[in-house]
């Protein structure tokens, strides 16, 4: 009954009259429904009605030359419009709740952890040839099959394990350990030049040196030999091992254009915004297909979700295409006698002692000439088998 009442709509009214006991009687012959009347004073009499019997009250209160006043309302049109009100908020809340849960089955995002020498993007590409990538249904990924399919793909994988928790995915990776170098102390080895220089200093820890400081030697000569020679007994072969202190020479060439162009300050900036909806792209700028030809492009996505929890697959796109001002730069600006040495640096197995850049302009191009002195370990061992 309490829910009929609601529905309909109460109301708490209040009759000031001279005899209010007669506007009760002209509603009882109209058979309106009125109760919980109680007396305030004299004149004055409360009672509850329902909310669409209010219009024929005030006009029954006219007539009797009353005062007629609702207190309250329960219920009714306004109760009605805010249950809608706030059904359409349970509403969205439960297609929000549906839309996450749904959402759950899918992979919309991939973290790949523990790789090393192998990068993110060959993991992510081998992933997508397997079947898993943004949008895949986890549920029917077996991790036995794609381990073993991914061991096959990246041979450099010892073991990989895939796990989902809501609509991310994260994947750890274990790389192979490389097969060190065994070699044992008995087998034979020489220490060869692994570049032309002049001696200026040995460190030998095993085997007969053949040179001497200040002595110039020429690329795979032999430095220290592993075989000892014995007047006595049979010749030994051993494993030579030493640290041959050299000053080498270099001449390196490189060639470029002989006027080149590098960015500047930013001259102009555009921004277009687009919307994602799982693998659906919509542009929310006209013109979508001209190309901005001599722009750098710049992507910031930015995803609906909780990061490192869960992700939806709503994301919206900024993309930024910026026009830099350009600047020629002569082959003495250009920076590469610098870029040579940097280079030469990481090459050789020591340090660049001195070394000069020549440019020279011909044709169109500018060839510039790096020529160093440097003080670098040439040993390098090379293996031999014993006759």
């Amino acid at each position: 009954m309490r829910l009929f009442d609601w529905i309909c709509g109460v109301a708490r009214a209040e009759i000031h009259a001279v005899l209010p006991e007669a506007m009760l009687n002209v509603c009882a012959q109209r058979e309106i429904p009125l109760w919980g009347a109680e007396r305030t004073d004299g004149c004055t009499l409360r009672f509850s009605l329902y909310e669409r019997d209010i219009p024929e009250l005030e006009r029954i209160a006219a007539q009797c030359q009353a005062e007629f006043e609702v207190l309250e309302r329960h219920g009714g049109r306004k109760g009605r419009r805010r249950l809608r009100e706030r059904m359409g908020l349970l509403l969205s809340l439960a297609l929000g709740a549906a839309l996450l849960f749904w959402s759950s089955f899918y992979i919309w995002e991939i973290d790949v952890r523990g790789c090393r020498s192998l990068t993110k993007g060959e993991v992510l590409r081998a992933l997508a040839d397997c079947g898993v990538t943004e949008g895949s249904y986890w549920p029917s990924v077996s991790n036995e099959t794609l381990r073993a399919e991914m061991l096959l793909r990246l041979p450099k994988l010892a073991w990989m394990t895939l796990s989902v928790s809501g609509s991310r995915a994260v994947v750890v990776v274990e790389e192979r350990t490389e097969k060190p170098e065994i070699y044992t102390e008995s087998s034979a080895a020489d220490i060869v030049a692994s570049h032309s220089g002049v001696v200026r200093k040995l460190l030998v820890r095993n085997g007969l040196p053949l040179v001497q400081p200040g002595q110039l030697v020429l690329e795979n000569e032999t430095l220290v030999t592993g075989t000892r020679e014995s007047l006595s007994r049979q010749t030994r072969y051993i494993r030579a091992d030493a640290e041959i202190q050299a000053d080498t020479w270099y001449e390196w060439n490189a060639v470029e254009p002989a006027v080149t162009e590098e960015k500047g300050a930013a001259e102009r900036t555009i921004r277009r915004f687009a919307l994602r909806f799982g693998k659906k792209r919509i542009n929310l700028f006209g013109k979508s297909r001209k190309d901005l030809d001599g722009y750098d492009k710049i992507v910031h996505e930015y995803n609906v979700g909780v990061k490192g929890l869960f992700r939806l697959p709503v994301s919206l796109i900024r993309e930024e295409y910026r026009l830099f001002a350009r600047t020629a730069v002569t082959p003495g600006d250009s920076g590469a006698g610098e870029r040579l040495k940097t280079a030469l640096s990481e090459r050789i197995d020591g340090e660049i002692v001195q070394a000069s850049c020549r440019v020279g302009i011909k044709d169109g191009f500018a060839y510039t000439s790096l020529r160093a002195q440097c003080r670098e370990n040439i040993a390098q061992t090379a293996e031999k088998a014993p006759p």
